[in-house]
């Protein structure tokens, strides 16, 4: 038995020799070297990671798990000083973190830093972009500062999982790339996952009923009235008017009304005062959201909402009760078509 024991005791000893110098033979920091070729523009490989939206869809860990994956951009979304967080509380290999663009040189070079809140890695990017004949070649290198000399062993297998997750980006990226993001476009009663992060409407509210024609006449007038206020008071050129944008507050088709808000987006600092007390300025709040395209005739306006509320029914999705549809090309008649997306907004 006494035997017995001294094996054992030796083998604890050795585990903890074995512990105490295998670091020494790690290395002391995260440290990734790696370099992606992809076969379009500088111009646009260079949008991908200088604008935090494209970014987002592909970043590294963040698209891993784009449906419980919550993320919340702060301005000014592209270039330095841009950043964005997210937080991810049902795997917490994602967890929750923050990226920062420190400085940005238009195709030509990108330093950012990651921050993984729940391991508390930091990490510093150098992205380097070179242009040869149509291919962009990306240069990569990550870093973190040295680890304590017991934390190598976090730090080595730390690494490989950060390595994993980079390849993974990148293959997604060189797919969108491929297919074209710019031109990318959802057939309809197709739906897609989206980050939305928020806007201000100078709106007018209405109230009617669920009536498809009854709702279009008051929207139409609404926004009639708050673009000759932009144009004509405010001196804004047409140009400048973003698509109009109309959130439902209520849509109640057993009592058969609904209470609406038509505007036109706005943007934060540009202080602009209401007409008068019809107007007002409203904020649709940031969050994970779903859309889909609206290609149909007046008396179909309603359309793309059961499209999503179907969708949403069907795979488990609680909604918020945040709903709203922008248009382009808006009709002057009711025997046009109206095009543009409708979006909800996800309870997470």
């Amino acid at each position: 038995m006494k035997k017995i024991v001294n094996i054992f005791l030796f083998l604890v000893f050795l585990i903890i020799v074995a512990g105490c110098i295998m670091p020494s033979f790690l290395p002391k920091k995260i440290e990734i070297i790696t370099t992606k070729e992809f076969n379009n523009p500088i111009s646009e490989v260079f949008a991908e990671f200088n604008d935090l939206e494209n970014y987002a869809s592909w970043g590294l860990l963040i698209n891993e798990d784009s449906v419980n994956t919550r993320i919340n951009y702060f301005s000014p979304y592209k270039g330095a000083g841009s950043s964005l967080t997210w937080n991810n509380s049902k795997d917490h290999t994602i967890g929750k973190g923050e990226y920062k663009i420190l400085t940005s040189k238009v195709n030509n070079y990108i330093k950012s830093q990651i921050i993984f809140v729940e391991t508390g890695v930091v990490c510093i990017e150098d992205i380097n972009f070179k242009s040869n004949e149509g291919v962009t070649r990306v240069s990569f290198h990550l870093k973190t500062d040295n680890f304590t000399y017991f934390t190598r062993i976090f730090a080595y297998l730390y690494s490989h999982k950060l390595e994993e997750s980079l390849n993974k980006s990148f293959e997604k990226l060189t797919v969108l790339l491929q297919n074209g993001r710019s031109n990318k476009q959802l057939n309809e009663g197709d739906t897609e996952y989206l980050d939305f992060k928020g806007i201000q409407l100078l709106a007018i509210k209405n109230e009617t009923s669920t009536n498809s024609f009854e709702v279009y006449k008051a929207m139409y007038k609404s926004l009639h009235e708050i673009s000759n206020y932009l144009t004509d008071s405010l001196k804004f050129s047409h140009i400048d008017i973003k698509n109009p944008i109309i959130y439902y507050s209520t849509y109640d088709t057993v009592a058969k009304t609904a209470v609406f808000y038509s505007g036109y987006p706005v943007d934060l600092d540009s202080n602009i005062i209401p007409a008068n007390n019809t107007m007002s300025i409203l904020s649709l709040p940031a969050g994970k959201a779903i859309t889909t395209p609206i290609n149909e005739k007046v008396h179909n306006l309603f359309n793309a909402r059961y499209i999503l509320d179907k969708y949403a029914k069907e795979n488990g999705i609680k909604l918020k009760n945040i709903y709203w549809e922008e248009y382009k090309d808006y009709p002057l008649s009711i025997d046009d078509d109206i095009k543009g997306k409708a979006f909800y907004l996800i309870a997470e």
